[in-house]
């Protein structure tokens, strides 16, 4: 995890697939608006770079989303095992 999260996990294909709708319904929303919106919608703490990265695989995502044979489960699924922290108050402090 980069140093500014401050919530344990990684983002899932999922999340990122809604990051990228998001960012296809409200064109005008900046990298740091999207930034407090993950915050806000999933509880995860991303870096502009995290966004920026995402959003040049848009196309990709997207694809990925409107494909039926990837089950919607698969999609949830974290790659890599998350890291406990003590729980932290739940403010946007990125």
């Amino acid at each position: 995890m980069g140093k500014y999260n401050t919530t344990p996990g990684h983002l899932t294909e999922g999340m990122r697939i809604a990051l990228c709708q998001q960012k296809r319904r409200r064109s005008a929303f900046t990298q740091g608006k999207l930034k407090e919106w993950m915050w806000t919608m999933h509880g995860v703490c991303v870096t502009q770079a995290t966004i920026s990265l995402t959003l040049k695989r848009n196309d990709e995502l997207l694809a990925m989303a409107a494909d039926t044979s990837v089950p919607p489960l698969r999609l949830a699924l974290r790659t890599r095992q998350a890291v406990q922290y003590p729980q932290m108050e739940l403010a946007f402090k990125c």
